[in-house]
């Protein structure tokens, strides 16, 4: 490797961890916020000038690597109308997992009087539900167009993805933690214990119908085979009307291996609307056959 490929990779890494900085410390201080690792591995075979087949495979996790988020497999058609515009359909199937899920419950308090006949009251404890984890299998359809734009060294790209994801039924357990008394004095704050009853509990199938625009801006560094890249994408649910559903915010580099092969690190922040905010680091490698 000379050495301008050598100063040039090293800016275009030092431009992605500039770039990358800012969003780390300033979303990384929630503690309700969830943190993961996603890999991909996706492979694409040419069938003319116009078509291609691209299949992929995924993994998530969160709580960093302690627990498996989801697995999935895809394929997709991707056919080229004009040299800047693309259009894909696809499927995908995913492997969910659902970690355990706590709701609180109403506070259980007694009345009493003191020696002066003014009233109190005996906060007991809470009750609680229990949502044990569980697996559901996921299957989504979609359909996309996507067109890039040159400016200089810039390459501005505008996707936007229609996609159909209906979730299976599933079966889990639901503890429930209720405050009781023992006894039949059901005044005397010392008769009351927790009790528990666990019983099956079956989620509905569900489905969701999601608009998914996104806007990414790569640059080419000159002689350099690594390049930075950043894009945010909205998603907006069209069956249930809530305002945004989520913004991901997506900041990374790839880098060309050889003419067919190329690998993708990232730093993906994800603002959930109502919800827990999302961060992963993410590897993708990708090969032409």
């Amino acid at each position: 490797m000379n050495t301008n490929l050598k100063n040039n990779s090293m800016i275009a890494l030092l431009i992605a961890m500039f770039m990358l900085a800012p969003l780390c410390n300033a979303n990384a201080q929630s503690v309700d916020d969830e943190f993961g690792v996603w890999t991909t591995f996706e492979a694409s075979k040419k069938i003319n000038k116009k078509f291609k087949v691209v299949g992929d495979i995924e993994f998530r996790t969160y709580d960093f690597v302690n627990d498996v988020e989801r697995a999935a497999i895809g394929v997709k058609v991707e056919y080229k109308i004009l040299k800047w515009l693309k259009a894909n359909v696809g499927y995908q199937f995913h492997y969910k997992h659902n970690p355990e899920e706590i709701s609180l419950k109403e506070f259980v308090t007694i009345e009493d009087f003191d020696d002066n006949g003014e009233e109190i009251k005996h906060t007991i404890g809470q009750n609680k539900n229990l949502d044990h984890d569980y697996w559901v299998i996921r299957n989504r359809v979609y359909a996309t167009i996507s067109g890039e734009y040159k400016v200089g060294r810039f390459e501005i790209g505008l996707r936007e993805r229609l996609q159909y994801t209906h979730t299976c039924a599933a079966t889990t357990n639901e503890t429930k933690y209720v405050w009781k008394s023992a006894t039949n004095d059901d005044t005397n704050p010392d008769s009351y214990q927790l009790f528990e009853e666990t019983a099956p509990e079956h989620k509905k199938a569900k489905h969701n119908l999601t608009l998914r625009s996104r806007v990414n801006v790569k640059y080419d560094i000159p002689n350099c085979k690594v390049n930075p890249f950043a894009s945010v994408e909205l998603y907006t649910r069209l069956d249930e009307w809530k305002g945004y559903d989520k913004l991901r915010y997506r900041l990374g580099a790839s880098y060309k291996i050889n003419k067919d092969n190329s690998i993708s690190l990232y730093y993906l922040f994800e603002d959930v609307n109502g919800g827990a905010n999302g961060h992963a680091i993410g590897l993708e490698y990708s090969i032409d056959l």
